[in-house]
């Protein structure tokens, strides 16, 4: 495959704002809805309950494209 080829399979991957996403944190499944896309990760918001089990100081936290799926898409 090319490079275009390529960047637009990766592009299609990509989570959108307000999409509702599935990853894996230290061996739990965590849901959260996509707030801002960059090119190679997302800010997701989670829970906060789910956030002072991990001891973050915000629900917010950075996820890969690569290490979520979309659960929901904001557009359905």
């Amino acid at each position: 495959m090319d490079n275009m080829l390529l960047n637009e399979l990766a592009i299609e991957d990509k989570g959108k704002v307000g999409d509702i996403v599935e990853f894996e944190r230290r061996g739990l499944s965590i849901l959260g809805k996509v707030s801002i896309v960059r090119e190679l990760s997302c800010i997701v918001e989670i829970d906060e309950e789910v956030a002072e089990h991990f001891c973050y100081e915000t629900p917010r936290t950075v996820v890969r494209h690569n290490n979520y799926k979309v659960v929901r898409s904001s557009s359905m």
